[in-house]
C-alpha cells in the first residue's frame, strides 16, 4: 500500500446554509478499495459531492496529493486524477454506446489517436459495451447503463473513482460481476472510493470502511472486521433503512437504500456543455451535438490526459 492519495479533515457542508455533512474525516490511500457505508439520509452522497467539488465546503480541507483542493471546480478535480461516477448513472439516452465513450474523449480533449485506445481499453473490460457499441445508451439494462457510466469514468485514466450507489436497482448476478470489476481496479492502478447498499459486497471488496450516521463518523476500521460483526451488518448502525434480499447463490444480502433526500445533481458531463451552451449562447443540444462531431470526426492527435473541456 502507498501513501494517502486524497484526504479529507474536518469536512463540512451541506446545501444552501443547512449543513448535511458534519467534521468528516476520511482518506483513501493509492491502491486501496474504500466503503463509505450508512443508512439513508446519512450524508454519503454529500460527502462525494463535496470530494468531487460538485458542492462547496463550509469548513475543513480536502487534499489531494497532499494539495488542497478546496474552492477547486470539479473539472480541477477531474483533471487531477478524481473521478466522480453519480448516483442514477447520468448518461445520455439518445447517444449509442460508443458515441458515449467518445464523446466523453472529446470532453476530456483526448485526441482520436489515444481516443481509439481507450474505448478499445473500455470494452476490453466491458465485453458487453462492445456488443452494443451501436446501440442507444436508453435502451440498455440497468446493468448495461451502470457498466457504461463506469467505463466513461474510466475513460478518463482516473487516479481515484467514486462510485454512488453502483449496484442500484440492479439483479444479484449483475451486482457480482460489477464488484468484480470493482475488484480489479487496483491492478490496474486505480482507487476506489465507493457508497454502497450492498453492505456485504462492499466490504467483501473494501480494504477498509467508513459508517456515516447522521453526517458523522460513526465507525472507522478494516472492513474485513466490519464484515464480521453480524449485527452491525444486519443494521446495528444503519438503521431501519437496512433491508434484506437474496442473492443469486440464496444467500441474504443486506443493502442500504439510497440518499433519496438528498437533491439530485447533474453529472460534470451534463454541467459542462450546459456551462459552455450558457458561455456561447447557444442551446445545450447543439453544443452537445457539435462535440460529438468534432469527437467522431477529428483527425488523430495527441490528448492531454485527465483534462476537461477542450
Amino acid at each position: 500500500m502507498s501513501g494517502t492519495l486524497l484526504e479529507a479533515r474536518g469536512l463540512r457542508t451541506g446545501y444552501g446554509r443547512l449543513p448535511v455533512v458534519f467534521n468528516v474525516d476520511l482518506e483513501v490511500k493509492e491502491g486501496e478499495i474504500v466503503a463509505l457505508l450508512g443508512a439513508n439520509g446519512a450524508g454519503k452522497t454529500t460527502t462525494l459531492r463535496a470530494l468531487s467539488g460538485m458542492v462547496p465546503l463550509m469548513s475543513g480541507e480536502v487534499y489531494l496529493d497532499g494539495k488542497s483542493l478546496k474552492g477547486s471546480t470539479p473539472d480541477t478535480i477531474a483533471r487531477g486524477g478524481v473521478i466522480h461516477v453519480p448516483q442514477g448513472r447520468g448518461i445520455f439516452p439518445s447517444l449509442r454506446v460508443d458515441e458515449t465513450l467518445r464523446l466523453a474523449c472529446a470532453m476530456a480533449g483526448i485526441g482520436r489517436t489515444e481516443a481509439d485506445a481507450r474505448v478499445a481499453d473500455a470494452y476490453a473490460i466491458f465485453e458487453r459495451l462492445y456488443e452494443r457499441r451501436a446501440q442507444l445508451a436508453g435502451t440498455l439494462s440497468g446493468g448495461e447503463q451502470q457498466m457504461l457510466a463506469i467505463a466513461r469514468g474510466l475513460i478518463m485514466k482516473p487516479r481515484l473513482l467514486m462510485i454512488d450507489e453502483m449496484s442500484q436497482g440492479l439483479a444479484p448476478t449483475i451486482v457480482q460481476a460489477l464488484f468484480g470489476i470493482v475488484r480489479s481496479l487496483p491492478e490496474q492502478g486505480v482507487s476506489v472510493l465507493i457508497v454502497e447498499q450492498f453492505v456485504t459486497h462492499a466490504l467483501a471488496v473494501a480494504s477498509r470502511a467508513y459508517v456515516l450516521e447522521k453526517g458523522e463518523v460513526a465507525f472507522t476500521g478494516k472492513a474485513a472486521e466490519l464484515a464480521r460483526d453480524e449485527a452491525f451488518v444486519k443494521g446495528s448502525y444503519l438503521g431501519e433503512s437496512a433491508v434484506e434480499t437474496t442473492n443469486g447463490n440464496g444467500a441474504a444480502e443486506h443493502r442500504l437504500d439510497d440518499d433519496n433526500d438528498e437533491p439530485p445533481l447533474s453529472t460534470r458531463l451534463l454541467e459542462t456543455i450546459e456551462d459552455r451552451a450558457a458561455q456561447e449562447g447557444r442551446d445545450a443540444t447543439e453544443v452537445l451535438l457539435d462535440l460529438l462531431r468534432k469527437a467522431m470526426e477529428s483527425p488523430a492527435g495527441h490528448g492531454n490526459g485527465n483534462g476537461g473541456a477542450s
